[in-house]
């Protein structure tokens, strides 16, 4: 989401395999950064989210439910812009820096979002999942990069996933040799924790443990199996959240291509 931190407080494609509803997922990324300006926070949100959207406050709530119970007015201007997506059989993710601006004149804030999209029967893409981390402030990517390959049908599992992300959770929560997450994760893997940069596969060991054990809210699949998402929370009384999704590689299963941990 990129409302988490106010609530604790041309577009140039880069990229050779490109989808159709790929470039139609970046341009409603792209039409829903333009609006939340103008328009304020909450009235962009309620355009873009499911009905079934969840965000974590820092548990699980129903997006468009919270968002329709927060003022009409932000005390802040947010801006975001799209720096990677990928996109496959109506579902994608996009991801990028965002800046939060308080009114009242004190130090902007920064960081980066990322957002799981469903598309919809009339080809629209919701907001199903949103969430975020902070860091310093960085320059707004001109490029969007494109992850991720365009390919026949899958034959992936749900049962597969839901025990791959299960076994993520447990060890996750615990303490753990950075050895025992590399099989989890793709080779262009991203990882986002708060106080960070975003973190390369090869950066696990530096990735910090989740308060305890998460248990799964939510998992979607694309119609084509070719990607995924779930999201959870751990439930202890400062839930610690989490964000993942997943790209079904042949011949080796499920791995996370973006794993987020929220505050």
């Amino acid at each position: 989401m990129r409302y988490w931190l106010a609530a604790i407080l041309g577009l140039a494609l880069a990229g050779s395999a490109w989808s159709g509803n790929l470039k139609t997922l970046i341009a409603a990324e792209r039409a829903f950064a333009s609006d939340a300006p103008v328009r304020g926070v909450k009235l962009a949100f309620l355009d873009v989210l499911a009905a079934d959207s969840l965000l974590f406050r820092p548990g699980p709530v129903n997006g468009r439910e919270w968002f329709a119970s927060r003022p009409d007015e932000a005390p802040y201007v947010l801006e975001w812009a799209p720096a990677a997506a990928e996109a496959s059989g109506g579902l994608g993710y996009t991801f990028g820096p965002y800046k939060l601006t308080p009114n009242d004149g004190s130090d902007a804030g920064g960081g980066h979002f990322f957002s799981v999209w469903l598309e919809d029967a009339r080809g629209h893409w919701r907001l199903l999942l949103d969430s975020g981390i902070q860091h310093e402030l960085i320059t707004f990517p001109e490029n969007v990069k494109a992850r991720g390959t365009v390919g026949p049908k899958a034959t992936s599992r749900q049962v597969d996933l839901e025990g791959f992300d299960d076994a993520l959770n447990v060890l996750r929560g615990r303490a753990h040799a950075a050895e025992a997450l590399f099989n989890y994760f793709a080779d262009d893997a991203v990882v986002l924790r708060s106080g960070s940069m975003p973190q390369r596969r090869s950066q696990l060991a530096e990735s910090s443990a989740m308060r305890g054990i998460a248990l799964r809210k939510t998992l979607r699949i694309s119609s084509d199996g070719r990607l995924a998402a779930t999201a959870g929370a751990t439930l202890d009384a400062t839930p610690h959240a989490y964000q993942r999704a997943w790209r079904y590689v042949d011949g080796e299963g499920w791995k996370v291509v973006v794993d987020l941990v929220g505050d």
